[in-house]
């Protein structure tokens, strides 16, 4: 009897620390997620969308995406100054960042800030 507690304690054990070593590390892959990208040249946006969820800009390029998509971070490593139209349009200067989600349907170079 005192052999089968014991190996029940062993493997209670061992499965708490599993379970302390993966909680630890989906924590660490979430923050790591919630940086914004930087890639010199390029405006980078991480999104909600499975199928596309980073996008790269080139810089002084326009980009449409096929659909209204939900994007959590947009980093703009260019020299240009971008238009975003989304839910309300705004600017987004060169070497800017911002964690906000947005919906966004497009982007582009201004050399006047966003119309309407």
């Amino acid at each position: 009897m005192l052999r089968h507690n014991v190996m029940r304690g062993v493997l209670v054990g061992a499965t708490l620390a599993g379970l302390s070593a993966f909680g630890s590390g989906a924590a660490t892959a979430a923050t790591a997620d919630a940086t914004p990208c930087h890639i010199d040249g390029y405006i980078c946006m991480t999104t909600n969308d499975i199928y596309e969820p980073t996008v790269y800009v080139a810089d002084g390029s326009d980009y449409t995406f096929l659909r209204p998509t939900e994007v959590t971070t947009i980093s703009n490593d260019t020299s240009k100054l971008y238009c975003v139209d989304a839910e309300y349009n705004f600017t987004l200067s060169p070497g800017q960042s911002i964690t906000v989600t947005h919906t966004i349907t497009s982007m582009g170079p201004t050399s006047a800030g966003c119309l309407s």
